[in-house]
C-alpha cells in the first residue's frame, strides 16, 4: 500500500514542469513513508520524572538514581496518561532473582486484565513457570516461541510492537513471541487501543525488585503512511480505527486522502471521501480549535490544485469553501 501512494506522488510530480528533482524527491518520500525507526521515538520515562504516567495513590514505584523502581507486593501499578493502538514500545528491565513483574498494553486501567494483555517479566525461580507464563509471552495466552534469557541481576532489552492484528516481542533484539490476534481465542474481546501499564513487583521476599529505564515509543498512529494503510484492511475494527487517526491528523492526512479517493480501492476511495468530511465538520465545529480550522483549510486548497482527479478536486473544493461559508458567517 505504501509503494502504491509513493506512486501515486511521483506521477503527479511528473506532470509539473520543474522535474529535475523527481528522483530525489521519490527517493526522499520513500524514507518519509517508511519511516525513520531511530528518529521517530518519544520518550515515556527519561530517568527524571513520571510526567507521562498516572501514579496510583498507594505509590508501588519510585525514581532512584535515574531508574524506575518496584519493590514488593504493595502499591498499584503505573499506567500511561495517553492510550496508544499501534506502537513499537521500547524499554529496558532487570528482575531480582524472585522478580514478577510485566508490561500492560491496549488495556483500560480500570480493569486492566480483563481488557487488555501482560507481556510477562518474570525470573526463573517458580516450578509453575512454563511458555505461557514466562518472560515475553503474552502471558496466559500465547507461548513464547523462543525462551529469552532470564539471568536476573543485569539489564535486558525489550520492544513490544502492537501493529494492527499482529502483536510482536522481543528480547535482547531476538524475537520471542508474534501473534495473531484474530486468531487467539481467548484475546477476541481484548480492546486494540489503551493505555500501557507497568505492574508493580510480585514478591513477598524482602529485597526483590523489577526495575525499568530508557522507556521509549513510537507512536504509529501519527505516520500518514501508516494511516493510509490502515483504510485497506478488510477488518472494519482496524479500518475504523484508522479512520479515527487520521482525522486527529488533521492536515497533514489530507494529501494522502485525495490520493487514496482517486485511486481504484473501493474501501480506501469510500473510507478517505468520508474520513475528508468529518475532518471538515470537526474544523467548521464552533468550539474546535482555530489552528486545526485553518492548516486543515490550507491542505484542502493545496490539495485540489494539485490533485489530477476532476471529481476528486472539486470535493476538495466543496470541502474547502464549507470552511470558507463557517468563517464568514
Amino acid at each position: 500500500m505504501v509503494a502504491a501512494l509513493i506512486e501515486k506522488y511521483y506521477l503527479k510530480m511528473l506532470k509539473m514542469k520543474n522535474i529535475v528533482s523527481i528522483g530525489l524527491f521519490a527517493t526522499l518520500l520513500l524514507i518519509s513513508c517508511l519511516g525513520q525507526e531511530d528518529d521517530d521515538f518519544t520518550a515515556l520515562f527519561d530517568g527524571r520524572n513520571l510526567d507521562e504516567w498516572i501514579p496510583g495513590p498507594e505509590g508501588g514505584f519510585e525514581i532512584i538514581n535515574g531508574e524506575l523502581y518496584t519493590g514488593g507486593e504493595e502499591g498499584n501499578d503505573l499506567f500511561t496518561k495517553k492510550w496508544y493502538c499501534n506502537y513499537v514500545l521500547r524499554l529496558e528491565y532487570m528482575l531480582s532473582d524472585v522478580g514478577n513483574s510485566g508490561v500492560l498494553i491496549r488495556c483500560n486501567p480500570e480493569a486492566a486484565w480483563e481488557t487488555g494483555v501482560e507481556v510477562q517479566l518474570l525470573a526463573p525461580w517458580t516450578p509453575w513457570r512454563d511458555d505461557l507464563h514466562c518472560t515475553g509471552s503474552l502471558y496466559g495466552h500465547v507461548a513464547v516461541a523462543n525462551r529469552p534469557d532470564e539471568t536476573t541481576g543485569i539489564w535486558h532489552k525489550m520492544e513490544i510492537k502492537c501493529d494492527r492484528h499482529t502483536i510482536r516481542v522481543s528480547v535482547d533484539d531476538s524475537m520471542t513471541t508474534l501473534a495473531k490476534i484474530d486468531t487467539v481465542i481467548t484475546m477476541a474481546d481484548k480492546l486494540i487501543c489503551g493505555a500501557i501499564g507497568l505492574q508493580v513487583n510480585h514478591a513477598e521476599k524482602e529485597g526483590q525488585y523489577a526495575k525499568f529505564r530508557n522507556i521509549y515509543i513510537r507512536d504509529l498512529d501519527v505516520e500518514p503512511a501508516y494511516i493510509c494503510e490502515g483504510f485497506y484492511e478488510t477488518d472494519s475494527v482496524f479500518r475504523a480505527q484508522a479512520y479515527s487517526a487520521a482525522l486527529n491528523l488533521g492536515a497533514e492526512m489530507v494529501e494522502p486522502l485525495a490520493l487514496m479517493m482517486s485511486g481504484e480501492n473501493p474501501l480506501a476511495k469510500s473510507g478517505s471521501k468520508q474520513v475528508l468530511f468529518d475532518m471538515v465538520a470537526r474544523a467548521t465545529d464552533p468550539q474546535g480549535e482555530e489552528k486545526y480550522k485553518d492548516d486543515v483549510a490550507d491542505a484542502l486548497n493545496n490539495s485540489a490544485d494539485g490533485v489530477s482527479s476532476q471529481i476528486v478536486k472539486e470535493y476538495l473544493e466543496w470541502l474547502s469553501g464549507m470552511i470558507k461559508n463557517s468563517t464568514d458567517e
